[in-house]
């Protein structure tokens, strides 16, 4: 789940696993409740195979990628600056090595870059600090705590031995020492009332202190201060207040097939949520809603649905409100896309627009954009 909070430092994150731990009051499980209907408002229906479009992005957007490649050496890990298209590597990180694989996240003002593969014999996670990767941890993965006090650090033996879950600080100062826990259902992010983990297609929460289960959700796609958008057995989605089972039943906008992990902005007013639709001969489009949360009203995105690379998308709120889009985009309307056919872009919007801004970036279309 991506959850767009200020821009600031990033970090990177190796194969490494580790233990974390808290405290939190146990959320009561939630009620199921008959679905309602919910007023959407819909973009006109886009014609078979209509490549993203919108008006040019104009300079001074701020909006910066890290870039790098899917398990290659190439490109090696940079930061890209959509306005200029200029790009500065990174420093700090392992030297390219097609057996090293770089992958990167970003949850509110932290960037995160993961480091594994065989050429390493452990993970590590790296802080994003400007174009400087600074080692935070040895493990799995990582994220922020909920309130900016430490980062839970999760590790995954290479070569056996038990899943644990730590807290720490950026200076690695341990908070919480090392806790096992289940290699199934290892937590990825942080809220008030607990880890929040996945486990046979649920969303659990564990306790800060000692890593128990404490609820079970329907699978959670989005999460804001005062409520969660989650989908439920029925693939029906609703918007519930954790700690108290009350839930607000809300309509699907769409019959997609699929729906992802959603984004919130960073007052919590909007959520981002990105479904996935088969097509003939290329293999999904992307369908972009935002729920209001305030009166459940939903607003499809301007050139939506469009044909993308899934494994490329990405999306991510700025603290000014602008929802940003990142991927390997379809550029052409053949029904059957071919390498050249796609083009690594961006896509912005804010509430209210009624046409994207879209650029086209200098780089390969397989390249792994993540928006910092």
């Amino acid at each position: 789940m991506t959850r767009g909070l200020p821009g600031g430092i990033t970090i990177v994150r190796v194969l490494v696993l580790t233990c974390l731990a808290g405290c939190t009051s146990a959320p009561p499980a939630v009620r199921p409740a008959p679905a309602t209907a919910t007023t959407v408002t819909s973009a006109p229906v886009q014609g078979a195979h209509a490549p993203i479009s919108g008006r040019p992005l104009g300079p001074g957007s701020g909006i910066r990628l890290l870039i790098s490649g899917y398990g290659s050496a190439d490109p090696a890990p940079a930061v890209l600056d959509v306005d200029t298209g200029a790009s500065t590597p990174i420093t700090g990180l392992p030297d390219p090595d097609p057996k090293i694989t770089v992958s990167s996240s970003v949850q509110g003002r932290h960037t995160l870059i993961h480091v594994g593969g065989p050429a390493v014999d452990q993970g590590r996670v790296y802080l994003l600090e400007g174009s400087t990767a600074r080692k935070l941890a040895t493990g799995w993965n990582a994220f922020p705590a909920f309130d900016d006090s430490g980062f839970w650090v999760t590790d995954r033996p290479v070569y056996g031995g038990p899943c644990t879950v730590r807290k720490q600080t950026e200076s690695g100062k341990v908070l919480r020492r090392a806790r096992w826990s289940y290699c199934g259902a290892l937590p990825f992010y942080d809220t008030p009332y607990g880890l929040q983990g996945m486990y046979r297609g649920k969303s659990i929460l564990l306790a800060h202190d000692s890593l128990r289960k404490i609820a079970t959700y329907p699978r959670v796609l989005a999460t804001t201060p005062g409520e969660w958008l989650v989908e439920r057995p029925d693939k029906g989605l609703a918007l519930v207040v954790p700690g108290t089972g009350k839930e607000r039943p809300i309509s699907r906008p769409t019959g997609a097939d699929e729906v992802k992990d959603g984004a919130a902005s960073a007052d919590g007013r909007h959520i981002a949520v990105p479904f996935l639709a088969s097509g003939p001969g290329v293999p999904e489009y992307l369908d972009v809603w935002v729920l209001d949360v305030q009166t459940r009203q939903w607003t499809r995105l301007p050139s939506m649905p469009v044909p993308v690379d899934v494994k490329t998308r990405r999306m991510r709120w700025t603290p000014d409100g602008r929802l940003v889009l990142a991927g390997a985009f379809v550029t052409t309307t053949n029904a059957y896309a071919l390498d050249g056919d796609y083009a690594g872009m961006v896509g912005v919007w804010r509430p209210g627009d009624q046409a994207l801004s879209v650029k086209r970036l200098p780089v390969p279309w397989q390249t792994n954009l993540e928006i910092m």
